[in-house]
Order: C-alpha cells, then sequence, then structure tokens
C-alpha cells in the first residue's frame, strides 16, 4: 500500500504497529525490514541494487537513473550541477544583459552616504546607554497585560491626581443684565431696589443701543480674583492613609482573659462627717484604717463594713499606715505636727497630742531633731511643722516621714526611739517618699524628679525624670524594679529601674490630677485614682526574662455615683490577698470594688 501519511512525524508512531492512515481512514501497516542476510543476498542477486535509495517519508524504494546519478556524482565533487562549456555561459550572460540593459536604474548617492539623522539616533541611544537608561527606541512596543482587580500603579494615579480647578462658572443673566429692559422693569434713581415693592431685578441704567452699554465694570476684579485661586492652589496633593488603629497598635489580650479584677461596687463604708483623705489595709486584710478631715480615725471590719473603733484627734488626720509587722499590731497617724503611733487594739476616744496649735510653715528647714513622747499606750513624735505623710520599712522597726513644704526626709526607728536626717536639703519640696521592698534603697520623689538613693553607701544611684510634667504621688512594684508616677496633668508614667531614666511607658488617663496610685501586692493589678471622680484599674504584668517588655492593659474605668457631687477621690489601697481595691473619696465614703465572681 502506498504511504500517503504525508509530513505526519514518525515519530507519533514509533511504538504503533502501523505508520499512519490513508484517505480512507484506514490504517497503513509498517514495511517489513530486511534483516543483514537479505541485504547481502540482494546485493549479489541484483547488479543494480546500488542505485535502489529507500525514501521515508513514501515508505518506498526508488531506483535512481543515470542522470540523477552523474547529478550526485557532480554535487559531490563540488562541479556544477549542469555540464555545459563556458562559451555557452558567457553567451548566455551577456545575452541577459543585453535584454534587460534598458531596464536597469542607477543607484542614488544618498544610498551610499551616511544619514545625518540616523547618525543623531544612534548617538543618543549610545548616551542614553551610557548613562544606564533605557532609551524609548529600545523599549518593547508590546502592551503589557494588566490584572483587571490590580490596583492602579504609580504612573497612573500621578496623572489623574493632577489639581485640576476649573473657574466658576458665570451666574445666568437677569434683567438686571439688559441694557434696554421692559417698562415694568425700570426703575428711577430716587427709588431704591427692593422698596416700594419693586422687584430686586430691576435695572437703573437704560441704553439705547448697544454699542452705547461700556465695558464690564467687574472685569478685574473677578481675573485677580481667579488668578489668587490659580496661584493659592496647592501644587501638591497628599494623599492620606487610611490605616486602621487596630493594625498600628500592638495586640493586646481581652480583659476577659485577665481576671480576677476589680470591676464592680461591693462595699460601702458610711459614718465619716468630711472628705476621707487616707485609708489603710492591715497585712492579714480583716481591718481596714481611715483618716478624714473631721478629725477622727475609723477602724472597720471589712467582711461586714462595721466600724469596730474611732479615734478622735484636734486637728485634721492627713495620713495613715499600718506598721508591716504582724506582731506590732500597730498603726501611724499624721496630725497636725505630729506623728501618733497607737495599739489598734486601743479603745476609742480622743487622743491628746503634743501640739498645742496647727501651723503650717513654707520651706520649712527640716533640722530640729523631733520630741519622743509615750502616753497611754501610745507614742508620739512631735516634729517642727506639720507631718505630711509616713512611710514604714517592711520590717517594721523603721519609717520616714516628710513634712508639709519641706525638702527633707527624716527617718525614725521605733525600738530606740530616734531620729535622724539622712540627706541634704533638696531643691523642689517632696512629694512621696517609699522603701524599697528588698534592697536598702530609698525613693524620693519631687515636684519634678524621682531620686534613688542607697542608705548604705550614702550615694545617688538614678535619677528619674518624665519631663516637664509636676509630679504628685507614687508607688512602688512588689518585685522593686518598676515604679509608676502621677502627674498633675491625669498622667501616669511608668519607669523601669533596669531599662532607663525616662519612662518606659506614659499613660494620658484622667482629665484631672492623679492623687493616688497602688500596685497590689500578688496579682500584675495596679489602679490610679484622681480630682475627676474616676479610678481606674490596669493590668501590669512583669515578665522576669529580660527579652520581655512589660504588659500594660487598661482594665476597667470606675467612676463615683453619690448623691452629692463628689470632688474627687484621694486614695486607694489593694486588699493583700484578694482582688479588691478599696478607694477613699471627697463623698465621705469608702467603697469595696470586687471582681465579679
Amino acid at each position: 500500500m502506498e504511504n500517503t501519511t504525508g509530513d505526519a512525524p514518525s515519530e507519533w508512531y514509533r511504538e504503533e504497529e502501523h505508520i499512519g492512515y490513508d484517505v480512507d481512514g484506514r490504517r497503513i501497516s509498517k514495511r517489513r525490514w530486511n534483516d543483514s542476510i537479505e541485504n547481502l543476498l540482494h546485493t549479489i542477486d541484483d547488479p543494480s541494487y546500488w542505485r535502489k535509495v529507500f525514501d521515508e517519508k513514501e515508505d518506498r524504494e526508488i531506483s535512481l537513473s543515470r542522470a540523477h546519478v552523474e547529478l550526485i556524482q557532480r554535487l559531490r565533487s563540488g562541479a556544477f550541477p549542469k555540464s555545459s562549456s563556458s562559451s555557452d555561459l558567457k553567451h548566455e550572460q551577456n545575452h541577459g544583459i543585453a535584454e534587460v540593459a534598458w531596464q536597469i536604474n542607477h543607484e542614488p548617492k544618498r544610498r551610499f552616504i551616511p544619514s545625518k539623522w540616523e547618525a543623531k539616533l544612534v548617538l543618543r541611544i549610545v548616551r542614553a546607554l551610557r548613562a544606564h537608561a533605557t532609551p524609548n527606541a529600545l523599549q518593547s512596543n508590546t502592551v503589557e497585560q494588566k490584572m483587571i482587580w490590580e490596583a492602579e500603579d504609580a504612573s497612573q494615579r500621578s496623572t489623574r491626581d493632577h489639581t485640576y480647578l476649573p473657574a466658576q462658572k458665570p451666574k445666568k443673566p437677569n434683567h438686571a443684565d439688559s441694557y434696554n429692559p421692559p417698562f415694568e422693569y425700570q426703575i428711577n434713581d430716587e427709588d431704591a431696589p427692593g422698596t416700594n415693592g419693586h422687584d430686586n431685578h430691576a435695572t437703573r441704567t437704560l441704553f439705547n443701543a448697544l454699542r452705547r452699554v461700556p465695558s464690564y465694570s467687574e472685569f478685574v476684579v473677578e481675573r485677580f480674583q481667579r488668578c489668587l485661586d490659580l496661584y493659592l492652589c496647592p501644587r501638591v496633593k497628599k494623599h492620606r492613609l487610611h490605616v486602621r488603629p487596630q493594625d498600628i497598635l500592638p495586640p493586646l489580650p481581652s480583659p476577659k482573659d485577665l481576671k480576677p479584677f476589680p470591676s464592680s461596687n461591693c462595699l460601702k463604708f458610711t459614718g465619716h462627717e468630711d472628705k476621707v483623705l487616707s485609708i489603710a489595709i492591715d497585712h492579714s486584710g480583716q481591718w481596714l484604717l481611715s483618716a478624714s478631715e473631721d478629725c477622727s480615725i475609723r477602724k472597720w471590719e471589712i467582711s461586714s463594713s462595721r466600724c469596730i473603733s474611732v479615734w478622735r484627734f484636734r486637728d485634721i488626720v492627713k495620713s495613715v499606715a499600718w506598721c508591716p509587722s504582724p506582731m506590732a499590731n500597730t498603726f501611724s497617724a499624721c496630725v497636725a505636727s505630729d506623728i501618733v503611733l497607737l495599739k489598734s487594739t486601743r479603745a476609742s476616744g480622743s487622743v491628746p497630742l503634743l501640739s498645742s496649735h496647727h501651723s503650717v510653715h513654707s520651706k520649712v528647714e527640716n533640722s530640729k531633731l523631733p520630741e519622743w513622747k509615750e502616753r497611754d499606750g501610745e507614742m508620739i513624735v512631735h516634729l517642727a511643722s506639720d507631718v505630711s505623710k509616713v512611710t514604714w520599712h517592711k520590717k517594721g522597726d523603721y519609717f520616714a516621714s516628710f513634712m508639709i513644704g519641706g525638702n527633707n526626709v527624716m527617718i525614725h526607728r521605733m525600738s530606740r526611739r530616734t531620729s535622724q536626717l539622712i540627706f541634704r536639703d533638696q531643691k523642689f519640696p517632696i512629694q512621696s517618699v517609699m522603701f524599697h521592698p528588698y534592697r536598702p534603697f530609698m525613693l524620693i520623689c519631687t515636684r519634678t524628679c524621682v531620686y534613688l538613693y542607697d542608705l548604705n553607701k550614702q550615694s545617688l544611684i538614678k535619677k528619674l525624670s518624665s519631663g516637664n510634667q509636676t509630679l504628685s504621688c507614687m508607688a512602688v512594684h512588689p518585685g522593686g524594679d518598676n515604679l509608676i508616677i502621677g502627674t498633675d496633668l491625669g498622667r501616669l508614667a511608668w519607669f523601669d529601674l533596669d531599662l532607663a531614666t525616662s519612662p518606659y511607658k506614659v499613660m494620658a488617663t484622667h482629665a484631672s490630677a492623679v492623687k493616688g496610685v497602688a500596685f497590689h501586692a500578688k496579682l500584675p493589678l495596679f489602679a490610679s485614682v484622681s480630682d475627676d471622680a474616676t479610678t481606674q484599674v490596669f493590668h501590669g504584668m512583669v515578665h522576669a526574662e529580660l527579652d520581655q517588655n512589660t504588659l500594660i492593659v487598661p482594665l476597667k474605668i470606675l467612676r463615683y455615683t453619690s448623691e452629692s457631687n463628689c470632688d474627687g477621690v484621694f486614695d486607694c489601697v489593694f486588699h493583700p490577698t484578694q482582688p479588691w481595691l478599696f478607694t477613699a473619696g471627697a463623698d465621705r465614703s469608702i467603697l469595696l470594688v470586687c471582681d465579679d465572681n
């Protein structure tokens, strides 16, 4: 069968038994090849076998003629395929030239001279290549396929965002713009528009002809305003980034995952007749002391909110604090210029003082040693001026005091009844004093800075500054490496003593001055109170690993809801073991805020 597969590649049928299909769609079987013995016999039996050539395209053997063999031999020897003499070839060439001589055109000279414009183009391309720029002539002319939903590139945005400020469209003409209006729209000079029932669109000036109409009087003013609009138009349009706050702020855990923490009012301690200035809770968490402007100290039972004892004084009690020693069962009270140390088991009644009157001195030099005196089971330390606050050491034998308007700190020892000055006078009045929980350090908070002193070496270790803010109160973390400071601007500054002398984080929490801050002894909680009658509770986790920063999360904002107008909250303290918070405010009451559980 004749092979009619055409130009179909033979590789398609390499593994098949057929070599293709004919015009009728029938398979064409492959040819059976002769082996070596059969080829040898054919060469012996057939003398013209060497002329036969196999054609793979037509799948058959072709016998070469004498002319074909001679042509192949001439091609292999490098001669002309057709045998002809040189004279015949010359005659044919001359005949061809004479025949087409009248058709030959001379090449113009410009085709042999280099083009000036091509030279300029080449020069421009060379300069662009030297400048590492891609010339337009070398750029691909193919159109780039763009995605339908892809964002616009910068080139499209730049052409689109050109500032276009069209001129204001002129108002449509009315009757006042007519040079010769009808009679009903004409008024006299003695009549004013809008009066005597005339129309506001009426015109005054009349012209008999259009050529008598003068030029537009507001032309220069309008062109000037247009020039101002073009001159004052911004040349660059600023693209605002629409970024969600959630993408910028660090992810914070949910307050629901940080429970327990104080969240709702539980008990209210009432009984004071004036503002409650200070509160303190003992180490067991059973008893609560409160000092008020009604010149009294009250002892409360926390579980029942019942008042157990009342001690009255002649002057306002500014501060009250429990002695940390469990065996002492003593608390201190700052009354006028006296520090009163009382047993909590003492019966209620009035407590006599050594100071005869309430005196306040500004810029007091606290250089005179105080006077110690014991009377009826209580101990009284008399100072030169009014005492502002007393801070106890964790062992319960030492306590520090500073006076209102004073610029020095005095340390007292209760077991030996001694007092001493340990620092030179500060430049600014002292706001708060605290002992370090574990090290022999003392922190002194002034109106501008916080000083960290080493009591053993009697040297300054570090000076913490919060900028231009005025400091008001201070609290030290139970771990001792962090402290928080409140300011008069309603901000809280968190300091890491191992990190830097500047605040680690500043939080704008309150609208008024911060009056008190407190840390929880065991839980990662701290709170702040302010004059804006709010209490804010925070989660403050301090990690032991140095590669993790402190995690601060706002938890709850507690607002005073009292019948009388509350002027603010003055003090706050946490329960030693429970997630409870006590706050003392100007509404003459004490609130116990507990968790939801």
